[in-house]
C-alpha cells in the first residue's frame, strides 16, 4: 500500500492552496473596486479636461489660430486624450492633433458620455447655437490602464500570498518539530534495554502518546522476557534427556539385531537432529539473546563446526567478521540440518566480504524448491513473517543474521537450494 503523504507535506499543500485561494479571492474583491475606480477616474479626468479647455477657448479664441478644421499645431507627442471644437452644422472647428476629422458625436443640449466602437467620449454645449465641445480617449489606452491596474493588484495579492505561505509553512514546519523529536527518540528506544531513556513528551498533545508507547514496550519487554526464560528453561531441560538418549541409541544400535540397525540409525538422526535446535535455542536466549562478538575468520568457524553425517561440505573463499561464534555456529548446523533433511548429500560455502559485509552462501545439491516458493520464501524473511510454512532453521538462520546486521536470503540457484547469510 502506497504511503500517504506526511502532516508536514499535507499541511505544507493545505496551506498553499488556501494562499492562493485567498489570493485570487483578495484579486477578484480588489479588481471590481479598481476596476469601477478607474473608470469613475478616467471619465473625470475627461470631464475636467474638457471643463478646462472650454474654459480657455471661451476666455480667448482669438489666440487661438484658425485651422478651418484642422488640427492645432503642437509638437510630437503622444496623446491619450484628445479633443474637437464642432459647430451647431457637424464642421470640426479646432481639434487636437490626434483627434479625428470627423465629429465624435451629434449636438445636444446637455453634458453626457458615450462609448462608440474607438472612443470613450464627453460632450458638452459650448455655445448656444448647437456647438459642442468634445474630449475623448480611445478604448485601447483604457483597456491598457485597468490591464495595468489588474497586474499590479495580482502581482500585490499574489505576493502577499506566497509572503503568507511561507510563513505559515514555518510555522508549521516548528509545530511538528516536536513530533520529529519524538519520533527520534521512540527510535532510539529499546524497551528490553533497562539503562535506554524512555521518549519524552515536549507538548502536551503528545503526553498520551508518548505513555502509550512507553507502556506497550513495557508489555513487550514482560513478554520477551517470559518468552525467552521458557526457552532457555526448556533447552536446558531437554538437553540432558537428549545427551542420554543419544547414547543409549548407540549403545542399543551396537547390541541389537542387524534387521533393527537402520531404524535406530534414524532415530539416533532425529535425536542428533533434535540436539543441535535445543543448542541453537540456548545459543540465541542466552544473555537476553544479544550477541557477544568477536573477532572470526569466518573460514575457520565454519571448519569447526561439527560434522553431518551422511553430508559433505566443502568452503571456499575468506571472510572475516565481529560476530557471536555460538550463534552462527547454531545458525550454520540449522542450515546445514535442512539440508540432509531434504535429500542432500554435498554442500559448498562460499565466503565474501564487500564495503564491511561478510556474506556467507551455502549451495546444497538437494531437490531444492520452485520459483514461486523460493519468491514466497524470500518474501516471508524479508517480513519477518516466520509463520509463512518455514521451518526452525531458516527462521534461527535469519534471527541471527538479523542479530549481526544482516539478513537471510533464499537464493535462485541452478540446481539445489541455496541460501545467503548477511553480517554486517
Amino acid at each position: 500500500m502506497t504511503p500517504a503523504p506526511s502532516i508536514r507535506q499535507g499541511l505544507s499543500r493545505v496551506v498553499l492552496k488556501v494562499s492562493l485561494a485567498w489570493s485570487l479571492a483578495v484579486f477578484g474583491v480588489v479588481w471590481l473596486a479598481v476596476h469601477q475606480k478607474i473608470d469613475d477616474v478616467l471619465d473625470g479626468a475627461l470631464q475636467e479636461s474638457a471643463e478646462i479647455l472650454y474654459g480657455l477657448l471661451q476666455a480667448g479664441p482669438r489666440a487661438l489660430p484658425d485651422q478651418q478644421g484642422q488640427a492645432l499645431p503642437a509638437p510630437p507627442h503622444t496623446e491619450h486624450l484628445v479633443w474637437q471644437l464642432v459647430s451647431g452644422d457637424q464642421r470640426v472647428l479646432m481639434r487636437s492633433h490626434s483627434a479625428p476629422a470627423q465629429p465624435l458625436g451629434p449636438p445636444r443640449d446637455d453634458k453626457w458620455f458615450d462609448d462608440g466602437p474607438d472612443w470613450h467620449t464627453y460632450g458638452m454645449p459650448f455655445d448656444g447655437h448647437g456647438a459642442m465641445l468634445f474630449v475623448a480617449q480611445p478604448h485601447v489606452e483604457r483597456s491598457r490602464a485597468r490591464l495595468e491596474a489588474a497586474g499590479y493588484t495580482a502581482a500585490g495579492a499574489l505576493l502577499v500570498g506566497l509572503f503568507c505561505a511561507l510563513w505559515l509553512s514555518r510555522r508549521v514546519k516548528a509545530e511538528l518539530a516536536p513530533l520529529l523529536d519524538m519520533s527520534a527518540q521512540v527510535g532510539h528506544y529499546h524497551p528490553l534495554d533497562d539503562t535506554a531513556a524512555a521518549p519524552q513528551a515536549t507538548r502536551e498533545e503528545l503526553r498520551p502518546l508518548r505513555d502509550a508507547i512507553v507502556s506497550l514496550g513495557e508489555r513487550l519487554a514482560r513478554n520477551v522476557a517470559s518468552e525467552r526464560a521458557f526457552s532457555a528453561n526448556a533447552a536446558h531441560a531437554l538437553r540432558t534427556p537428549l545427551a542420554g538418549l543419544g547414547t543409549q541409541l548407540a549403545v542399543a544400535q551396537r547390541e541389537c539385531p542387524p534387521e533393527l540397525r537402520p531404524r535406530i540409525e534414524r532415530a539416533r538422526e532425529a535425536a542428533d537432529r533434535l540436539g543441535r535446535v535445543v543448542a541453537a535455542l540456548l545459543s540465541l536466549f542466552r544473555s537476553g539473546g544479544e550477541p557477544q562478538r568477536v573477532p572470526l575468520n569466518l573460514l575457520d568457524a565454519i571448519h569447526e563446526l561439527p560434522g553431518i553425517e551422511g553430508l559433505t561440505v566443502r568452503v571456499e573463499g575468506q571472510a572475516h567478521a565481529e560476530a557471536d561464534p555460538d550463534l552462527l555456529a547454531a545458525a550454520l548446523i540449522n542450515l546445514l540440518d535442512n539440508s540432509v533433511r531434504y535429500g542432500a548429500r554435498q554442500a559448498r560455502f562460499t565466503l565474501s566480504e564487500h564495503q564491511g559485509q561478510a556474506t556467507i552462501t551455502l549451495v546444497d545439491d538437494g531437490p531444492g524448491v520452485q520459483e514461486a516458493r523460493r519468491l514466497a520464501l524470500d518474501a516471508a524473511l524479508a517480513r519477518q513473517h516466520y509463520e509463512e510454512g518455514m521451518g526452525l532453521g531458516l527462521m534461527l538462520a535469519d534471527r541471527v543474521a538479523r542479530l549481526h546486521g544482516g539478513r537471510l536470503r533464499i537464493d535462485a540457484v541452478p540446481q539445489g537450494f541455496g541460501v545467503s547469510l548477511s553480517l554486517r
